[in-house]
């Protein structure tokens, strides 16, 4: 029995895009993902439900059967939200990343909201996405301030690196907000949907 929940739990870290041995720090990371999010209670759909609202649910073509085989949304939020918090950096990190900037600097670009930060435990986690070699990705301070700042760190992360048929380059693809910004294209249709999240 051992043998196959240890590959269903490979499978489940690969099919994130991790390590099928995943890093100490991620043990970590997700202990902080799950404890930050908000808290939800599951229960089984048809115990919430009268049979009388089930039966009209049911006749209206909605599929009222629980789906215990099917991947917990909360679970791969958690897990990619694991992730960043994973690779990403203090506000001395990101100092030392960026020379020449100190972290003072850092925390001031977090508080105009040029860059996108978390707080965990009372201290800055900045993901790492955002930078390119000892810099910042061009013009993503830019976007990051547009970017409304209620938004969870997984729908920004998640927003930066899906396609959006919008964002059409020169060759003819379609780019993702980050592929775009570090092709060093104009910022101008990738501030327009950044504004419209």
């Amino acid at each position: 029995m051992a043998k196959p929940a240890r590959k269903e739990n490979n499978h489940f870290f690969q099919m994130y895009g991790l390590s099928a041995r995943p890093p100490a720090t991620l043990n970590t990371a997700l202990i902080q993902a799950i404890e930050s999010m908000h808290r939800t209670l599951y229960s089984e759909s048809k115990g919430e439900t009268t049979a009388q609202e089930l039966q009209f649910l049911a006749e209206s073509g909605v599929d009222v059967e629980e789906h215990g085989e099917l991947a917990d949304p909360m679970m791969g939020y958690a897990t990619a939200f694991a992730a960043i918090l994973s690779t990403s950096l203090t506000t001395a990190e990101a100092a030392r990343r960026l020379r020449g900037v100190t972290a003072v600097r850092v925390r001031q670009l977090i508080g105009d909201g040029t860059l996108y930060a978390v707080r965990i435990d009372g201290r800055w986690r900045i993901p790492e996405f955002q930078f390119q070699d000892d810099l910042l990705v061009p013009n993503i301070g830019e976007v990051n301030a547009a970017i409304d700042r209620d938004l969870d760190a997984v729908s920004v992360l998640r927003w930066y690196t899906t396609p959006d048929p919008e964002l059409e380059a020169p060759d003819g693809t379609v780019q993702t907000p980050l592929a775009w910004l570090k092709a060093g294209l104009s910022p101008k249709p990738v501030l327009q949907l950044a504004r419209d999240l």
